[in-house]
Parts: structure tokens; sequence; C-alpha cells
């Protein structure tokens, strides 16, 4: 294909929603196929643009570094990885009661952010690190449970949805969408797994992550709304941010290295 005609293809992809959700799970998909060190490293950079974003978020400064670093202490030991978690909440809890001169709610609010941003940065990508070295078929299967859950709840909520479901955290969320999302996405995560790791082929197991996919989707919406933000950051164009991408994947893969462990 001449270089001008990819150019276009690539100008009419990033003008739609359809497009750009292409664009990102073709990047997705790279990444989770890479080898283990070159996967390690994307991690790295992803947990630093959740924290990033929490800072955007919660308007406090720091948090993009106390995201990354709680998952380098979690790749080396998770005990430690705990460690440094509460530890860094802590100092930014005491730098909240240095700039005020006293403690109060809001220096609890501080240490809470920067208990958040590390538990949602740091531990919770970590998950994703356990499923790649545990099994990349296993990580395909996850991404594939999420990717038909979201898919088909949002055109099932679109077309058929009629009534409202956890309206007032997701307005646009129907019922419909939720029962359709959490039957797509149990299939395709049983029905991939029954040809690449038969040991994880069991339908409840994709039932749970399908659920707990629907939880992160929720998780995070509650955070941008306490908050009063519509979108964690427009780093993705129309699909928001890096949280609004893969929030439910990060839970969804929280629940399979569950079962590993």
């Amino acid at each position: 294909m001449p270089m001008r005609q990819m150019e276009q293809l690539l100008e009419r992809l990033l003008k739609s929603r359809e497009g750009v959700g292409f664009l990102i799970g073709v990047a997705t998909l790279a990444v989770a196929l890479s080898p283990l060190p070159l996967f390690g490293i994307a991690l790295v950079l992803f947990s630093y643009l959740i924290g990033y974003e929490m800072e955007l978020i919660t308007r406090k400064g720091f948090l993009r570094w106390i995201s990354p670093l709680v998952l380098l202490f979690y790749l080396l030991n998770p005990f430690l990885g705990l460690l440094s978690l509460l530890i860094f909440s802590l100092l930014y809890g005491y730098k909240e009661v240095a700039l005020r001169g006293y403690y109060s709610f809001d220096t609890f609010k501080g240490f809470s952010v920067a208990l958040l941003s590390g538990l949602y940065g740091g531990v919770l990508p970590y998950s994703l690190w356990v499923v790649k070295e545990s099994s990349t078929y296993l990580l395909l299967a996850t991404l594939f449970t999420v990717w038909a859950g979201d898919t088909f709840a949002y055109y099932i909520g679109k077309h058929f949805g009629r009534t409202p479901f956890f309206g007032i955290i997701s307005p646009k969320k129907t019922k419909e969408g939720f029962l359709g999302g959490l039957v797509a996405g149990t299939l395709a995560g049983t029905l991939f797994s029954t040809l690449t790791v038969p040991n994880f082929s069991n339908p409840l197991i994709w039932l749970l992550v399908s659920l707990t996919a629907v939880v992160g989707d929720l998780f995070e919406s509650f955070i941008k709304r306490s908050f009063n933000v519509k979108d964690s950051s427009h780093l993705l164009g129309s699909h928001g941010g890096i949280m609004d991408r893969y929030d439910a994947l990060l839970f969804a893969s929280l629940t399979v290295a569950s079962f590993l462990s």
C-alpha cells in the first residue's frame, strides 16, 4: 500500500471512536505478546501514566512517581512493595502536614490519595505481570474477556438498553448492557482458555473475571466522580485516558492472578 494511502487510512481511523479503539487494541496486543523484559518496561510506563492521571484527577502533585516506584518494589518482592506503598503514603501525608502546619482531615486525605495512587498504579499493574509471567495465553484470555464484555455491553446497552444500572455512579450503563457484556465476556474467556490453557477453562472463572471487570469500571467511575472529573485524561482522544480504557482489565487481571496464587 502506497504511503499516501496509509496516511489517509490512519487519519480516518483516528477520527472515529472505533478506529481509535482498534489502534489501542493493536498496541495492547503487541505489548501483551512482547517478551517479558519488554513487557515489564511497558508496564512501568503504564504505571507512570496512571500516576500522572491520578495527579490530574485529584489535583495533587508527585503521584506520578509513587505509582511506578511501588510497582518496581512489587516486582522485586510483594512484601517489599506493600512496605514501600505504606511508607510513601505516610511520607506524602507528612508532606501535607508540613505544608499546613497541623493535622486535619485534609492531611489525611493527602495520605489517602497517595495510598490510592500506589494501589491503583502499582499493585493492580503488578497483577498483569503475574498473569503474563505465568502464561501469555492466560493474559490474552483475560484481555479477550474484558474486550468482549466491554464491546457487547456498549452496543447492547446503546441499542437495547432501557433499565438504568448504577445510575448515580455511571449514568449511561444499563442492566441489559451489563448482562450482555457478562455473557459475552464469559464465553470469550471460556472458549479461548479451552483452546490454550485448558486448566483455566471453567466458565465460573471467567464469569467471575467478567464481574470484577465491571467492578473495576465502577471503581474508576467512583474515583472520577468523587473529584467531579469526567475523563481521567485525554491521552487516548475520544477514549479518555489510560485509567478509562484499562480500568476493567486491571481488576480482571487481579482476579486471574488470585487464581494463580
